[in-house]
């Protein structure tokens, strides 16, 4: 006795509509800024998106880059809305402007 079984296609068939959520349309990703050579003598934010704690941890790791290395600059920064979305792009904009790195994160 042979069984057939037949497999879908797990990919969602388009219908028209907006599609949002796990089943939206992937957009090619934005390549990631190119590494720095050093941190000597440049500004990074240090963001924190409002999770519980985190302003802690920025604070341990800006105390840090004082003690270790004291050319580097460290801007703290509550990033506006909640911990999964934002409400403005001001601070993004602020460290495309005037920023050599970004360290976003979270504590728990």
């Amino acid at each position: 006795m042979k069984i057939f079984l037949e497999a879908m296609n797990p990919e969602a068939e388009y219908q028209g509509g907006t599609v949002t959520g796990m089943f939206a349309t992937r957009q090619s990703a934005n390549p990631l800024a190119k590494r720095l050579d050093s941190l000597d003598g440049k500004t990074i934010y240090l963001v924190d998106i409002g999770f519980g704690g985190g302003h802690k941890f920025m604070q341990q790791v800006q105390n840090w880059f004082k003690e270790n290395m004291p050319s580097v600059t460290t801007i703290r920064r509550r990033k506006t809305g909640n911990a999964f979305m934002d409400d403005t792009t001001d601070l993004w904009d602020e460290i495309k402007e005037k920023g050599n790195a970004a360290l976003i994160g979270v504590a728990g």
